[in-house]
């Protein structure tokens, strides 16, 4: 299992939430293909946020890369916020307890 990991500062966290929730809900949200789940932590107090996607294979994430810079361009930067950083990890222990 690989992760991406974006890392957003400023924005508009509710804006943000609304917009998601909008594109679920309407099926719009066309995610990039070998995702397999999302996790998003938000740090409200600082307005960063960590944008997690997990894949099953390296190929696979490096094949939705494209997909992700068109997501980009899809929200505006005032409510998505601007990265500050993109990192590639992968997953060591995955276990719930």
């Amino acid at each position: 299992m690989w992760t991406r990991v974006a890392t957003f500062e400023g924005g508009n966290q509710q804006e943000l939430q609304r917009l998601n929730e909008e594109r679920m809900q309407s099926d719009e949200m066309n995610p990039p293909e070998g995702i397999k789940r999302v996790l998003l932590l938000a740090d409200a107090d600082n307005n960063r946020r960590l944008f997690i996607s997990f894949f099953e294979s390296k190929d696979a994430m490096a094949a939705a890369e494209q997909r992700f810079e068109a997501m980009g361009d899809e929200v505006p930067e005032d409510v998505r916020g601007r990265r500050t950083s993109l990192d590639y990890y992968e997953v060591a222990l995955d276990q719930a307890l």
